[in-house]
């Protein structure tokens, strides 16, 4: 028997056309065209120009690490001299002036005042007293140095007191308002100063000096001089600073004027 061979049946595609085979091929070679544009490296051929601004850009770059250089070795020894003349001592001493230039006048820049108003630390508080201490030493005639040397006389001691029991009124003038100062009278004066006699009986050791910086925020301008002494009831005593009395003069039956 023969056995014929019989094929599918079936249908065989034909080969594309050239045409489209080309369009793809010229877009494939497009297509690695543009990533070879995008990968290119930019090559910069060495011309004789281009050599010479390279030569330039160095000697500015070697120029300005030279500059930066100087500027931090002036900075140091700006710090050096700075430190070295904080370590020495200034010297207050003036220059001696030079004896052929007159001297340039300094215009007044306050009113001055005599000596006396200065040196004065006591204030009348009202027209008819005057401070105790002006009145002592118009009284003995003498200065405020002298009153305080006198005071060691006893002699001396027993006029002032015997003129102030007698010829004046005497009145606190320290406090403020005026019109809380009250009048004393002398019964005697304190052997030592203000700065050396105790305050309240001694019953908490501070000086009649301290207790009028705390009680009353007086600071004494005189403490070494003595101080008036009240008795009171019993063994009381008060002992009133000179410079925080004054003397009325209208109640004066004699004595200064």
């Amino acid at each position: 028997m023969e056995f014929y061979n019989i094929m599918p049946w079936g249908v065989i595609q034909d080969d594309e056309p050239p045409s489209n085979t080309n369009h793809t091929t010229n877009q494939a070679n497009q297509e690695a065209k543009e990533t070879d544009k995008k990968n290119e490296i930019n090559v910069i051929t060495p011309a004789l120009g281009l050599l010479n601004i390279v030569d330039d850009l160095t000697e500015e770059k070697e120029d300005e690490v030279e500059d930066e250089k100087n500027l931090d070795t002036n900075e140091k020894l700006l710090r050096m001299v700075i430190d070295d003349d904080e370590d020495k001592q200034l010297d207050w001493t003036a220059e001696p002036e030079n004896p052929f230039h007159e001297p340039t006048p300094q215009p007044p820049t306050t009113t001055i005042r005599p000596i006396n108003e200065i040196t004065k630390p006591h204030v009348r508080t009202n027209k008819g007293s005057i401070p105790l201490l002006d009145y002592l030493c118009e009284m003995k005639n003498c200065s405020l140095k002298e009153l305080h040397v006198l005071f060691y006389n006893l002699e001396v001691r027993h006029e002032i007191i015997d003129d102030l029991q007698q010829n004046g009124q005497i009145r606190t003038s320290h406090l403020k308002p005026s019109c809380k100062n009250f009048n004393v009278y002398c019964h005697d004066l304190t052997a030592q100063s203000a700065s050396n006699v105790l305050a309240m009986g001694g019953y908490l050791g501070i000086t009649v000096r301290g207790y009028y910086y705390v009680k009353h925020k007086l600071k004494l301008c005189h403490p070494y001089l003595p101080c008036l002494i009240q008795f009171g009831g019993g063994h009381h005593r008060s002992f009133y600073p000179l410079e925080c009395l004054s003397v009325i003069r209208n109640k004066m039956k004699g004595g200064c004027s």
